[in-house]
């Protein structure tokens, strides 16, 4: 009779630590959830972002390249300033982390989704890689930027209250317009141009797999 309640004990305390750990998966999967429909919303923003930044930065290379180049003060003054203004991509991963960090994905009882989880936020490796790439390449843009135009314009140009860049009227000079200098910076500024490219790209693709994944989550686990 002890060994039969003390089996008995032992199987409720089983059951219960068994849904324990369903219950705790169930709160886990609505989470991330949550957290894969917020991260379409940003990732078509600052996909949006990348494309209004590849259509201005490819305005300035030719602005620079012109031979009409002293008539477009305004032009140039408006693009240079918004060349290195950024877009940053703020994924919400605080349920992955958290079950990464706590050995929590074994809760996870559908392989395919444990996994498909993973690959999903693994690319965020290398959007931080490229991401880091931009970053180097926005530094060396300002330091050219400063041999080129007037600090003050370009100070006076950014409404603190909105962030909005204001294209200035009339013709404004540039500091030089020595051809080898231009077509440097808009060397510069094509390279910044082609890594927000290859973002565009990433982003594209992990907007595309958070969708995927949704869909898996909720027939896997049998949601609406």
């Amino acid at each position: 009779m002890l060994f039969l309640a003390v089996f008995c004990g032992f199987l409720a305390e089983y059951q219960l630590e068994h849904k324990i750990e369903r219950d705790r998966e169930t709160q886990y999967i609505h989470s991330i959830l949550e957290d894969l429909s917020e991260d379409t919303s940003m990732l078509s923003s600052t996909i949006r972002s990348y494309q209004e930044s590849e259509t201005r930065n490819d305005t300035l290379i030719r602005l620079l390249s012109s031979e009409d180049v002293k008539n477009k003060g305004s032009d140039l003054y408006y693009f240079g300033r918004t060349a290195s203004r950024s877009s940053r991509l703020a994924i919400r991963d605080a349920t992955y982390q958290q079950l990464k960090n706590s050995g929590g994905l074994r809760l996870i009882r559908k392989v395919k989704v444990s996994k498909a989880i993973i690959e999903y936020y693994n690319r965020l490796v290398f959007i931080d890689y490229l991401q880091k790439i931009e970053d180097d390449e926005i530094m060396e843009y300002r330091r050219m930027a400063v041999d080129i135009f007037q600090p003050v314009l370009f100070n006076q140009m950014v409404i603190e209250s909105t962030d909005q860049v204001n294209r200035p009227p009339g013709n404004p000079s540039l500091l030089t317009y020595d051809p080898k200098i231009l077509l440097r910076i808009a060397g510069m500024v094509s390279y910044i141009r082609n890594t927000r490219i290859g973002l565009s790209k990433t982003e594209t693709d992990m907007r595309t797999e958070a969708k995927d994944l949704i869909q898996l989550i909720k027939k896997e686990y049998h949601l609406q």
